[in-house]
């Protein structure tokens, strides 16, 4: 979920040191997922609650190679880093909400619609039907609120936007995206964030390539005075990054890929794990999961929901790792 991962979250998150690890999976030294760890680097990042079940998957999206695979992430917080030199990352919104282009009255009321609806999506206590409601009120208000607002933003803001922003890609990200495209696998960037401002981010790096599909919230900028006009519908929102976020265009993503029946999931929250909802009979699902914030208190739930969690880790380094034996299973 990426609002969740908001810029008005505390900056003492970033503070927290990795968690000393007291449950290093145990894993057989001659095991592929042994050798991935290692070649990784992540064997004091990395937590696996069932060691078999997550070898198996392994081994069977290396064993069916690239053909067979596809690949849907998250972006805010999972593509791109929590953190970096010190300082918390912007989310895509985020680059948004705080930059010097976007109208104050705008950054007033975007903070009170945060205070007003972060609150309802982070209690528990709220059932899931009830909370979607609720989010899509916010994220219609929200949006609403750069419409309607007296200065509009232009289509060219969201390239000055990214440029002064603070958001960076993980370590190895680029690199990942680049086998990702000179293999075909397809790749499903699934976002309730800012999706102009996703795009805008990998083109920059020059990663937007076409086996990538952003699936997200976007602006759409009328065609003469390249000012916002309205914002896509239907609303992308944590509690809809699944096959009910696929409408129009993208309702039939999954059904053309029905023949890759492997998938690695990329996410930060535990909703991101119904991102491969959508996906026509799936046969291996590799969940790895980034937990980037409340080590202690979330590392349990996040270690149910996840195959591989990685705690406050700012690489894909086993994601590259993991696609180097897929490509060329002798490695």
């Amino acid at each position: 979920m990426d609002s969740v991962k908001d810029s008005h979250s505390s900056e003492s998150e970033v503070q927290q040191g990795t968690p000393t690890r007291t449950d290093s999976p145990d894993v057989d030294i001659n095991s592929v997922l042994h050798l991935l760890i290692s070649r990784s680097g992540v064997q004091q990042k990395i937590h696996i609650k069932d060691v078999n079940k997550t070898e198996k998957l392994i081994e069977k999206i290396i064993s069916t190679g690239p053909d067979s695979l596809q690949v849907i992430a998250d972006f805010d917080a999972t593509l791109s880093c929590y953190h970096s030199a010190g300082k918390k990352c912007e989310t895509s919104y985020g680059v948004i909400q705080n930059s010097r282009l976007t109208p104050e009255d705008v950054k007033v009321r975007g903070a009170e619609l945060f205070k007003t609806y972060h609150p309802i999506e982070i209690d528990s206590s709220i059932s899931a039907e009830e909370k979607a409601l609720k989010m899509v009120e916010w994220y219609e208000r929200k949006h609403d609120n750069y419409v309607t607002s007296s200065k509009k933003l232009k289509s060219a803001d969201i390239t000055e936007m990214v440029k002064e922003a603070h958001l960076n890609l993980r370590d190895g990200c680029g690199k990942v995206l680049d086998k990702l495209q000179s293999a075909n696998i397809p790749t499903l960037v699934f976002s309730a964030g800012s999706g102009n401002v996703v795009e805008e981010v990998l083109r920059m790096q020059k990663k937007l390539h076409p086996n990538t599909k952003v699936i997200s919230n976007f602006m759409e900028f009328d065609d003469e005075t390249t000012e916002l006009a309205r914002f896509r519908k239907p609303v992308v929102h944590p509690g809809n990054k699944n096959e009910a976020a696929l409408h129009g265009d993208n309702a039939k993503y999954f059904e053309e890929l029905k023949n890759r029946n492997n998938v690695i999931l990329l996410g930060d929250t535990i909703g991101d794990t119904n991102m491969a909802s959508g996906v026509s009979n799936p046969d291996a699902i590799l969940k790895i999961g980034y937990l980037n914030f409340n080590f202690e208190l979330q590392l349990e739930s996040f270690k149910d929901a996840f195959d591989i969690v990685l705690v406050d880790d700012q690489t894909v380094y086993f994601v590259d790792a993991l696609l180097d034996l897929v490509l060329k299973p002798s490695l």
